[in-house]
């Protein structure tokens, strides 16, 4: 029997939820707040919503390239002070990372520089990323095999290509330039405002999106629309956080209104699930935490419309 697409989506919803929350409580049970890695939410979304998507199709990677890349974040920790070329090598690094090892897993890019934002410099940071996108992985897989095979002899939608685009890893790299100086603006900018989540580790997976898949990603084609989604996600995570301080019940209901806020929106953003669970893993977030956030995803839309005017013709012909 053929699943309605509501019910796969509810479905998709309330698995994840059940998944992170479980991340959540083990992360309360043992101390070790890292578990919860934020972009795990984003991941699980995507797995179980996509369950033959390009991410849920690379299971391995899903698993290791995470932790591998936090690897390198801990180690830069370690030896560098937060500053321009610390970043930089953080994100070329994990980008590097991603192309030897033919990943997709874009948030893997995240995990190197939380390490650094945070000044986490401990060896269980990796760990702890490690155990949890292991688990998504191996939960994934299941799905996929056992709870999901009419799925695998559908057709792919047209929404669907376009995510398996957005998740894959770009050909053509004519807009690193431009990308670069995004980052470079948003580094002068957070050191200017003196509050460094304007540069907040999410942000990076989201501009990296934007310019490399800029006629498919989805923020990309309403981009005037990102700024407002990444301050409510933000807003939402640290009101969750006051309220009901960090675990379970805050964690799920962060989730839960960032995956209601996207649907009602219709932008599929999933990286504003990863921001809205970062207030967790911070050492202390308050309400400068959405301020920066609204600060640096304005920075990104402009930056991007800019980039469209200027590049226009250039993507003609690289296409």
């Amino acid at each position: 029997m053929k699943i309605s697409e509501p019910r796969r989506i509810v479905s998709a919803v309330v698995i994840s939820l059940c998944f992170m929350g479980g991340v959540a409580g083990a992360a309360s049970a043992t101390g070790m707040a890292l578990l919860l890695f934020p972009e795990l939410a984003a991941l699980s979304y995507d797995v179980f919503l996509r369950p033959h998507g390009t991410w849920a199709r690379a299971p391995w990677m899903l698993a290791l390239s995470p932790a591998l890349t936090a690897v390198l974040g801990v180690l830069v920790t370690r030896y560098l002070p937060y500053s321009a070329a610390s970043i930089a090598i953080c994100i070329v690094g994990a980008m590097v990372i991603l192309k030897l090892m033919r990943s997709p897993i874009v948030p893997a890019i995240s995990a190197c520089f939380l390490a650094l934002s945070l000044g986490e410099t401990s060896w269980l940071y990796p760990l702890a990323i490690l155990l949890g996108t292991g688990a998504l992985a191996v939960l994934s897989s299941t799905y996929r095999r056992f709870f999901d095979k009419q799925a695998a002899h559908a057709a792919p939608s047209a929404n669907d290509r376009g995510d398996d685009e957005i998740e894959s890893l770009p050909e053509q790299f004519w807009w690193v330039p431009f990308f670069a100086v995004f980052l470079g603006a948003a580094y002068l900018l957070s050191m200017a405002t003196g509050m460094r989540m304007v540069f907040f580790p999410p942000l990076v997976v989201i501009a990296f999106e934007m310019f490399a898949h800029a006629d498919v990603c989805p923020w990309a084609q309403r981009p005037a629309l990102l700024p407002a989604v990444c301050t409510l996600a933000a807003a939402a995570g640290v009101a969750a956080l006051v309220i009901l301080g960090p675990g379970v019940f805050s964690t799920l209901l962060v989730m839960l209104f960032c995956v209601v806020m996207l649907r009602a929106t219709r932008l599929h953003a999933i990286p504003a699930l990863a921001i809205g669970l970062l207030p967790q893993v911070m050492t202390h977030a308050d309400w400068h935490f959405p301020l920066a956030v609204g600060i640096g995803s304005t920075l990104l839309t402009a930056s991007f419309l800019l980039f469209e005017k200027s590049s226009g013709g250039r993507r003609q012909v690289a296409q």
